[in-house]
């Protein structure tokens, strides 16, 4: 981990009657900034955007302050370069998808620009988009639009506002892989504002917990979460394995698809996809079984050696970690846990229908 923080935060402001004071300095390039609805997650985005001047206070960037009220300094919205994604996407509707792309890149000075269109093009998979107008667009072509005029505005950080809110299962999953790719593609820290349990134990390195205003806790997420979340939020929220797979073939006398994700092998009720189509699959934690030895004479195909990496307790639930080549959780009841004698290090059988 870096040694010098990518964001230091250190602010207070009234918002209303909304007391907002948060403290933290993130050295993660992933982080997600956590909970409830109406805890201060926009407004603080807001502060580090630029949008909200504190009473008090300083922001600092990679090292450099954009705020700081004791020394007077206070650097416009429009200098910070900080990409702002929000829930709605926000394009603007008079012009074409590759005019509001090229907008950001219009504002940001030649010597800083390093993101080339065309990367952002191929990395979004928004190429055949170009020629469409903003309302022509899906609510997942809309965001990724939103996020492409974003990074062409060359930021050093990139703050997105629950930009997937209002997108549909299908389209959720394929933009939070690709937002990991988009990490991965253009090293731009992220900050990523979720109420969505599933979706920050799926795409965060760190977790920002946030309440009534302040940072209530931070670190790696299951174990923040783990220990911090709000009862009636565990109750319903599902924890799930965000998985890209890859179309091996298809097998018509069985009606069935085999997949690959990393070194695995998975056999899926038939997809109608063409073999090397990558698509991405969504299984919920509740719907894994774990068993101790190898089962036999099951109707579930798909049957994988692992071993337990981690525990964590939700409040009455529990989620094992398990490495079969890659990490997934699986949620179990205590009797379970107790029963089976599952520890950390065990090895176990992970089967899924």
């Amino acid at each position: 981990m870096q040694k010098t923080p990518i964001l230091e935060v250190d602010c207070a402001v009234k918002v209303g009657a909304f007391s907002l004071h948060p403290q933290f300095s993130l050295y993660a390039p992933f982080s997600a900034l956590f909970g409830p609805s109406g805890c201060g997650k926009t407004s603080t985005l807001k502060l580090i955007a630029g949008l909200i001047a504190p009473a008090q206070g300083r922001v600092q960037l990679h090292g450099k302050p954009l705020c700081d009220t004791g020394k007077k300094v206070h650097v416009p919205p429009h200098a910070r370069e900080i990409g702002l994604v929000f829930q709605d996407g926000r394009l603007f509707p008079h012009l074409s998808v590759r005019e509001n792309l090229t907008f950001g890149s219009r504002q940001s000075a030649a010597e800083k620009h390093h993101l080339r269109l065309n990367d952002v093009i191929e990395v979004l998979r928004i190429g055949h988009l170009l020629d469409r107008m903003p309302t022509t667009l899906s609510g997942g072509e809309t965001q990724r639009v939103a996020i492409g005029r974003a990074l062409l505005a060359a930021p050093r950080l990139l703050l997105m506002d629950e930009p997937l809110a209002a997108v549909d299962i299908p389209a959720k999953l394929a933009l939070l892989t690709e937002l990991r790719r988009i990490h991965d593609a253009f090293q731009i820290p992220i900050v990523y504002v979720s109420h969505d349990l599933g979706t920050v134990l799926n795409i965060a390195s760190h977790v920002l917990h946030m309440r009534q205003g302040r940072i209530v806790a931070e670190g790696r997420p299951f174990e923040v979460l783990a220990d911090y979340v709000h009862k009636p939020l565990m109750a319903t929220d599902a924890i799930r394995n965000l998985l890209e797979i890859r179309i091996r073939r298809h097998d018509e006398t069985s009606g069935t698809t085999e997949v690959v994700c990393g070194e695995n092998v998975f056999i899926l009720p038939k997809i109608d996809s063409q073999p090397g189509e990558k698509l991405h699959i969504d299984i919920p934690a509740s719907e894994i079984i774990l068993a101790v030895q190898k089962p036999l004479g099951l109707s579930a195909r798909n049957i994988l050696a692992g071993r337990v990496v981690a525990i964590h307790h939700f409040g009455s639930r529990v989620i094992v970690r398990v490495d079969i080549g890659i990490v997934l959780s699986v949620e179990i009841v205590e009797g379970t846990l107790s029963g089976l004698e599952i520890s950390e290090g065990k090895k176990v059988f992970w089967v899924i229908k």
